[in-house]
């Protein structure tokens, strides 16, 4: 059954298994930027400009620039870190480290290859998403933070499928982008446009056409959903949006990244 479902295969599953074994090597240099990133980000941010801020309103409610920021973060490490590795690291597998090619003369088909770097990039972003769990909960313990931490272990498979929709975008990229001096346009056409734009760092202003943009965001949903869930204890439509929204990515965007990839690796037209 599983070799009709790519994503269920254990060849896509021993893609990521060979991703982790590499990766575990050198854990402790990989382990650092998602620790220091979100602690940096939360003291400069949270804690030193939030300093400077008063009266903001969300969700009906004065809400200090921390509490603010702290789920957007988590929201935002789980997008950053599955699309850049979709993107950057399966780009160079696959260009100049030729593992692809070493993985496709064995029984691993293309489908295979491809879920299983969806899949790694989605294990990643999860793993990185749980450091920065850890860094919210030191600054609960420090008393800087007051959220509902109860509610925290339950958003992990939430941003696993978030990290492996996307992935599914990094790996179109991955599929298209010529060489990688061009590796910086999907930062300046996705990243930033995406990641500034998704209530994550600051609420988004109340006007008709950007709140149609947010409607078809996932990444909006996610923050958001985490937002209300972690600070007001609430379960809101923001969850569910934010699935459903990341499933449809991966029903259009993976047979895509299918046809482009081969296109590029066998030079099938």
């Amino acid at each position: 059954m599983n070799s009709y479902v790519p994503a269920l295969a254990w060849q896509s599953w021993e893609v990521l298994g060979r991703h982790l074994r590499v990766h575990v090597r050198n854990w402790y240099t990989a382990a650092l930027p998602p620790v220091c990133e979100p602690l940096i980000l939360l003291l400069a941010f949270g804690v030193g400009l939030g300093q400077q801020m008063s009266g903001l309103r969300w969700g009906g409610t004065n809400l200090d620039y921390l509490h603010y920021l702290a789920p957007g973060i988590l929201a935002y490490t789980a997008f950053m870190s599955a699309f850049f590795q979709a993107l950057f690291a399966a780009y160079i597998r696959m260009h100049f480290q030729k593992s692809w090619e070493g993985q496709l003369t064995t029984q691993v088909r293309l489908e295979h290859v491809v879920w299983g770097e969806a899949l790694w990039a989605a294990t990643l972003g999860t793993f990185y998403a749980t450091l920065v769990c850890l860094v919210l909960a030191g600054f609960g313990f420090f008393g800087l933070l007051h959220l509902h931490w109860e509610w925290l272990p339950l958003t992990l498979p939430l941003l696993f499928l978030a990290g492996l929709a996307f992935a599914s975008v990094g790996l179109c990229f991955t599929a298209i982008l010529p060489s990688m001096d061009h590796m910086s346009l999907p930062f300046f056409l996705v990243i930033m446009p995406i990641g500034f734009s998704s209530s994550t760092y600051f609420p988004m202003p109340d006007l008709p056409v950007l709140n149609q943009i947010l409607l078809a965001n996932p990444l909006h949903h996610l923050a958001e959903g985490l937002r209300y869930l972690l600070v007001l204890g609430i379960p809101t439509w923001h969850l569910p949006a934010a699935a459903g929204l990341c499933l449809l990515m991966l029903a259009v965007l993976i047979p895509l990244d299918l046809r482009l990839l081969r296109k590029r690796v066998f030079g099938d037209g």
